[in-house]
């Protein structure tokens, strides 16, 4: 006999009408078929018998966050997101059951709450996200696969992990049970040496160069260090380093409208976090005015 969560599993695709006959199946499958059960997931820290507050506090806070962001794409798959967003925790919160030696208790929102994902009683969003993070986490600590993995997922999920990986660094070896509203326990697990490995992965960087054209206003120039700023006519002030040969040029104009052409260069680590921009100033042209 086919059960409503077997048609539930058999559903494929990530539509929102998937998403929505997936969320049918399972609904008449909590009403009809399941005996009640809370969703939980367990977080044991395994490297050591003495773990301080500040240890856990560090755990709790890099599920939190990392289930956080899950959810903010689950809600919208197109928006990238590197920050956490206090939003973005309120409708994916995570509920600290209890501590038991070196294990954490995590609950999530009963399905009656507003947020819940599903709103006839299967599945919240805390829970989708958890589920949906677990999928990028190691299954042991000789999964090397899923390490490599993660570097190809796309920023969200890349950064999330990547909360997970800093705490596990700072703390022990995580061992994760989850058992869901419905379907299979799902188990994980990772190492510090897996997090130090992923880690040093996530932290590489790449540049990125763009080019852009600016009006404004020459405000100064350091000649010594080669360093100019720029008032932009949207009031904004940019600041950089100067090519040799333009620094007659920039004096001639200090203090008038200029249009500017920037190299611009942003630093981006693999695991989304954005550097600041660092602008080369490349050409310069005063701008005439009525009393030239």
């Amino acid at each position: 006999m086919v059960s409503f969560e077997d048609v539930a599993e058999a559903i494929p695709g990530g539509t929102w009408l998937d998403d929505l006959a997936r969320a049918s199946a399972r609904a008449a499958h909590a009403k009809f078929e399941r005996t009640g059960r809370s969703a939980l997931l367990r977080v044991s820290m395994l490297d050591s018998t003495r773990m301080d507050a500040y240890a856990f506090s560090d755990i709790s806070r890099a599920f939190q966050d990392a289930t956080a962001k899950v959810g903010h794409i689950v809600r919208n798959p197109q928006g990238e997101i590197t920050y956490v967003q206090p939003a973005d925790r309120e409708k994916a919160p995570l509920l600290q059951r209890g501590q038991a030696g070196n294990a954490l208790f995590f609950g999530f929102p009963e399905t009656s709450d507003p947020d819940a994902l599903i709103n006839d009683g299967i599945e919240t969003l805390s829970e989708r996200a958890v589920k949906e993070l677990c999928d990028f986490l190691p299954i042991n600590g000789s999964d090397d696969g899923a390490l490599d993995a993660v570097l190809l997922q796309r920023d969200t999920i890349r950064n999330a992990v990547s909360d997970i990986v800093s705490a596990v660094t700072k703390t022990s070896s995580l061992g994760l049970t989850l058992t869901p509203t419905s379907g299979d326990e799902v188990t994980r697990s990772m190492t510090t040496e897996q997090a130090r490995v992923l880690g040093n992965s996530l932290r590489e960087s790449r540049e990125d160069v763009g080019y852009e054209t600016v009006t404004g206003r020459l405000d100064g120039v350091r000649t010594r260090r080669r360093i100019f700023y720029l008032e932009r006519d949207t009031g904004s002030t940019i600041q950089g380093a100067v090519v040799p040969d333009l620094l007659d040029q920039i004096k001639v104009n200090l203090d008038r409208p200029v249009t500017a052409r920037l190299r611009v260069v942003r630093t981006t680590t693999i695991d989304g976090r954005r550097g600041r921009p660092v602008y080369e100033l490349l050409d310069i042209h005063g701008e005439s005015s009525l009393f030239d």
